[in-house]
């Protein structure tokens, strides 16, 4: 089955986000208050999905009793290309567990389309000054290098790599920041598609 450069680069912001690929089906699935992103991501992906449209889900969590809903598709298993890319063996005790890491060749498909689609599920606009942050503290610390290098290279955008206080359980939480000097470049590249302008204003700053 041919896929687009536009549906390639797509299911890549997706999958450094929020997607994950098991034996070449990708699963998106996200809040019901994320309904929109999933019904863009469907009319983009629709010819490669198993065309049973988008579910509506019901999840109760045994230990607190607390109900949620998510909005879900799957494509057919046509994207084993992309399990291989980004996903690696690690040994987890007596097993071997797929671990998602960088591909070796992102600057391959570090595109507008990308960054946008990558941005509406892991970036927020900065409080209070100009500027934007996206999330990194699943990447290694070598992984952030590269994709540091990745944006100064391809749109001469200096990205700053900032601690962002610690998680619940102790974990050090990082970000990428775009900061007010090197925003306008940002900002256009995430506006050019119609995604972050028609469905997450709020991480624009104007």
């Amino acid at each position: 089955m041919r896929i687009t450069k536009e549906q390639r680069d797509i299911i890549h912001g997706y999958i450094i986000s929020d997607g994950y690929v098991r034996n070449g089906c990708l699963t998106v699935d996200n809040s019901a208050d994320q309904k929109p992103f999933v019904e863009w991501l469907y009319s983009r992906l629709e010819p490669l999905t198993t065309g049973k449209g988008i579910s509506c889900v019901q999840r109760t969590d045994r230990r607190t009793g607390v109900t949620t809903h998510s909005a879900r598709f799957f494509t057919r298993r046509v994207l084993k290309g992309f399990n291989n890319m980004w996903y690696k063996k690690v040994k987890k005790g007596q097993l071997l567990r797929n671990k998602k890491s960088l591909p070796n060749r992102l600057d391959g498909f570090f595109s507008k389309t990308f960054l946008s689609v990558w941005y509406a599920g892991d970036g927020t606009r900065r409080i209070g000054s100009l500027g934007a942050k996206i999330e990194a503290t699943s990447f290694s610390p070598d992984e952030r290098l590269v994709i540091q290098k990745l944006f100064k290279e391809k749109y001469d955008i200096n990205i700053c790599i900032n601690k962002a206080g610690y998680s619940k359980t102790g974990t050090q939480q990082w970000t990428f920041n775009i900061n007010a000097d090197d925003y306008p470049k940002f900002h256009s590249i995430v506006t050019e598609i119609d995604l972050i302008p028609s469905l997450f204003t709020e991480k624009l700053c104007y």
